[in-house]
Parts: C-alpha cells; sequence; structure tokens
C-alpha cells in the first residue's frame, strides 16, 4: 500500500476511534491529501439542531472530493461512515468504513469494528476487504 492511502488509513483510524470513545457513534467525515502530501480532516459543517441525513452528508463528501481531486488540488481521499458488515446470518459487526480513493493506487475497503456497551465503546482490530 502506498504512503499516500497508508497516511489516510491512519488518520482516519485514529479520529474514528477518538469519535467513538467519545460519543459511541461516528458520523460521516472524511480526509485528505493535499498536493504537498500533508493529511487533513475533512467535516461538512450543520447545525447540531439540523443535522442532515447520513446520505446527503456522503454525497457532499464524495462530491466535492471528486470535484478536488479531478481540478488537481488533492491527491487522493478518504470517506468514512458506520456501515454493518454481516460474516455470517448470525453475526454481523457494526463498523465505521474507512473508503479510499487514490487515483494511483486502488486499496481495499477497511473497517474498523467496535462495540458500545452500557461501560463505554470498545474499538476492536481493523481489517481491510478487496473490493
Amino acid at each position: 500500500m502506498s504512503d499516500i492511502n497508508e497516511n489516510l488509513l491512519e488518520h482516519c483510524d485514529e479520529y474514528a476511534t477518538e469519535i467513538l470513545k467519545d460519543t459511541g457513534e461516528c458520523y460521516p467525515f472524511a480526509a485528505y491529501i493535499d498536493m504537498a502530501g500533508q493529511v487533513h480532516p475533512l467535516e461538512l459543517e450543520y447545525d447540531p439542531k439540523n443535522m442532515p441525513k447520513v446520505g446527503a452528508v456522503l454525497q457532499g463528501l464524495e462530491e466535492y472530493c471528486k470535484k478536488e481531486v479531478t481540478q488537481s488540488r488533492m491527491k487522493a481521499y478518504a470517506i468514512c461512515c458506520e456501515a454493518e458488515v454481516a460474516l455470517s446470518e448470525e453475526e454481523v459487526l457494526t463498523t465505521v468504513c474507512i473508503n479510499i480513493t487514490n487515483p494511483d493506487d486502488e486499496a481495499p475497503l477497511f473497517y474498523l469494528p467496535y462495540v458500545v456497551s452500557e461501560i463505554g465503546v470498545r474499538v476492536k482490530e481493523l481489517f481491510a476487504v478487496k473490493r
């Protein structure tokens, strides 16, 4: 995996873990690599009283990032959101999906499983699934 993808993955893993431990959930967010190779967080600003639907946030992040890559203002980006992963009919994991888009290096989909209980959030080991 390229340094760009590794840097995006590391940033998103750390940020998602922090959000999960603070709030018990993960509202969609993104990160990107600028043309100098630096990682930056990216979130849509919203009014907590009128939070947009998750689908609208994901669409907005995707459209913005695609445009920025096309116009050579960012090298790559990752969009993160909650997702369920069925390992079998009986076992379904709640995760944060980390979807990296890098025109120069395809990455698998990464999943950060977690469990919320009365004692807090326990984040499990990150895993990847080939596209």
